[in-house]
């Protein structure tokens, strides 16, 4: 029997991420100081928490869709209101994003690409800055990426439920940042539609059934 080993150059790279990612979070000036009062205000209540409350009245709520600040209020009440608890969810889902992404390509490109890919990823500027934030985007990538893997499994084992989760999870990622999720939406259908290995019938039936659940 073959026994799984730890790639040591997948843990060195997802631990660049990490450091990467977490560098200097703690400072005052990294997180943004509205998303930050948000979750202040989320929280003081419920109601608050559940209509993501700018404000600690409850009467405004911010301009994004409450999941990330949801996410983001769960680790300020177990860590308290810091900069670096509100930035940390953010910080570990690049280093999520990074680790996914090696899975996705090993498999079809071989171990090397895999691993080029999740360092090119640790090391892009952008990636790194937007993780060191409380903004929505290194979140919603790592969603979008996640669904993207359930997509794969979906083609490689003809298993229904792997596509819906798939396009459920382009669901979740909408109630992160809106429109921007739907970006991925027109390739999750076109790839389906070539590189699955059921019937074309049974392919429009399982598209439309997780378009429905999408909606």
């Amino acid at each position: 029997m073959k026994t799984k080993r730890f790639d040591l150059v997948l843990i060195l790279i997802l631990l660049a991420a990490a450091f990467l990612n977490t560098y200097h979070i703690w400072q005052d000036d990294t997180a943004n100081q509205y998303y930050l009062a948000a979750v202040k205000s989320m929280t003081q209540s419920f109601h608050n928490f559940f209509y993501a409350s700018f404000d600690p009245s409850g009467f405004v709520t911010v301009d994004k869709p409450p999941v990330v600040l949801w996410i983001q209020t769960i680790f300020a009440l177990i860590f308290g209101v810091h900069t670096w608890s509100v930035i940390l969810p953010q910080a570990l889902s690049g280093v999520g994003s990074v680790f996914l992404l090696y899975r996705m390509i090993k498999p079809a490109f071989g171990i090397g690409a895999a691993r080029i890919a999740a360092l090119v990823m640790t090391l892009t500027p952008i990636a790194a800055a937007v993780s060191r934030t409380n903004n929505i985007d290194s979140m919603l990538v790592f969603t979008l990426l996640l669904g993207s893997a359930c997509l794969l499994r979906a083609v490689k084992q003809d298993k229904l439920v792997w596509l819906l989760t798939a396009f459920a999870l382009i669901g979740l990622a909408f109630n992160m940042k809106m429109m921007q999720a739907f970006m991925v939406l027109p390739a999750f259908v076109l790839f389906y539609l070539i590189a699955s290995r059921v019937s074309l019938k049974k392919k429009i039936g399982s598209l439309i059934l997780s378009l429905v659940l999408l909606t």
